[in-house]
C-alpha cells in the first residue's frame, strides 16, 4: 500500500464524501427529471418476463409484447386504467433432448401504465409470436368555472 504524506487520509476521506454526494445529488436529479421509473419500465428487464415495446400515440397506447413459441390460446391477458398484466405458460415438446436453448418456461409480467386507459374498450390480437394490444387513453375532459352564487 502506498504511503502518503501526513494529513492525505483527511483529503482522502473528504474525497469520498464528496464523490458519495455528487452521486446522492445526481440521483435526486434524475428522479426530479424522470420521475421515480418503476423497475418493469426501466430497460433492464428479467429473465423470466418477456420484453414489451409500449407507443404513445394520439388517442391510444400500444403495446407490442414478444411471447415467441405461443399460442393465443396459452396467454392471460388483464388489463385495468393504470396495468397491463401479461401470462403465458409454455408447453413442453415430446422427446429427448439432445441440446435444448430454446427456453420453455411460464412467463408473467405486470407493466404499470403511463397514463389510464379505458380497460373495457382494450383490443388485442396475437401474430408471428407478438401480442399487440391497444389501449385507448382516457381522455379528461377539461374543466369548467362554475358561478358560485
Amino acid at each position: 500500500m502506498k504511503s502518503y504524506p501526513s494529513g492525505s487520509s483527511d483529503l482522502e476521506q473528504m474525497i469520498g464524501n464528496a464523490a458519495v454526494e455528487v452521486a446522492r445529488i445526481s440521483i435526486q436529479a434524475a428522479k426530479k427529471i424522470l420521475g421515480d421509473l418503476p423497475s418493469d419500465i426501466s430497460m433492464e428487464k428479467s429473465q423470466d418476463q418477456p420484453a414489451i415495446d409500449l407507443m404513445d400515440g394520439k388517442d391510444e397506447l400500444v403495446a407490442l409484447i414478444s411471447l415467441p413459441g405461443r399460442s393465443k390460446d396459452m396467454i392471460d391477458l388483464r388489463v385495468t386504467e393504470d396495468t397491463i398484466t401479461i401470462s403465458a405458460k409454455s408447453a413442453a415438446r415430446e422427446g429427448k433432448y439432445l441440446r435444448q436453448e430454446i427456453e420453455n418456461r411460464n412467463v408473467e409480467r405486470e407493466i404499470k401504465l403511463p397514463l389510464e386507459v379505458k380497460p373495457e374498450q382494450a383490443k388485442a390480437s396475437f401474430n408471428n409470436g407478438i401480442l399487440e394490444v391497444h389501449l385507448p387513453k382516457l381522455m379528461v375532459v377539461d374543466s369548467q368555472r362554475i358561478q358560485v352564487e
